[in-house]
């Protein structure tokens, strides 16, 4: 009985870890944050960053197959690039 409860809040502890790592990562971090945080709470974290990435790939797969012209390849890439611009935008640090 005392076995299970050691491994019921050893599990318990992890999850309340991960779950705070991951709000940490929803809120961002100083740079250089992300080396130090474990690849689950990023995974976790990065949900649209996938949507991204597949929706990036499936427009150079369409151009590749030759269903998407290459002007509407770029302007599909110029649409996403500006949501991740207005999304992400680049912190030049003070120096």
């Amino acid at each position: 009985m005392v076995a299970v409860m050691l491994v019921a809040t050893s599990i318990a502890a992890v999850y309340i870890a991960l779950i705070a790592l991951h709000v940490q990562a929803i809120h961002g971090d100083p740079p250089g944050a992300d080396r130090h945080r474990p690849r689950l709470a990023t995974w976790l974290a990065t949900r649209e960053e996938r949507r991204r990435g597949r929706a990036e790939r499936d427009a150079a797969q369409r151009l590749m197959s030759g269903s998407l012209d290459q002007a509407s390849y770029r302007a599909a890439m110029a649409a996403m690039a500006a949501q991740d611009a207005a999304e992400h935008p680049v912190e030049i640090p003070n120096t």
